[in-house]
């Protein structure tokens, strides 16, 4: 009778463990920059199950980060500075700080296992309002 040789539990672990490292690696690395306008600030983007706690100003761009595979809008927070200024003039206008407000890309990406992908986000007709979060709209 051949007698079996016996894998040690330490070497099955690194295997296991080995496994699912190997499967967040597959996972496509994304980067977002804004690109919106030098009077625009964005914070807290997310893309596809990634959410970056950052705030970028105009041509600032996040860490790369690993997201799921897949498509989706960049969704984020929006402060325009000449709007703010011009609202901290008018004393009926005046708020006691910035309002942030929620928007998302109109266009979609797509990301792929193994992609590397730079995200610039537009201003413009490149934006709209995000309703799906639940934003300082006062009600």
């Amino acid at each position: 009778m051949k007698r079996r040789r016996q894998v040690p539990r330490s070497r099955l672990w690194l295997l296991a463990i080995g496994g699912l490292l190997g499967c967040d690696l597959r996972y496509p690395e994304v980067v977002v920059v804004n690109r919106i306008d030098t009077a625009v600030v964005i914070r807290n983007p997310s893309f596809n199950g990634c959410r970056w706690e950052a705030t970028l100003n105009y041509g600032d761009a996040t860490v790369p980060r690993r997201c799921l595979p897949g498509r989706d809008q960049v969704h984020f927070q929006k402060l325009d500075l000449d709007q703010f200024a011009e609202q901290r003039m008018d004393p009926e206008e005046a708020t006691t700080g910035p309002l942030w407000f929620n928007y998302q890309t109109v266009a979609q990406w797509t990301v792929d296992a193994g992609d590397f992908r730079v995200i610039e986000v537009q201003g413009g007709d490149a934006l709209e309002q995000d309703f799906s979060i639940p934003g300082p709209y006062g009600h």
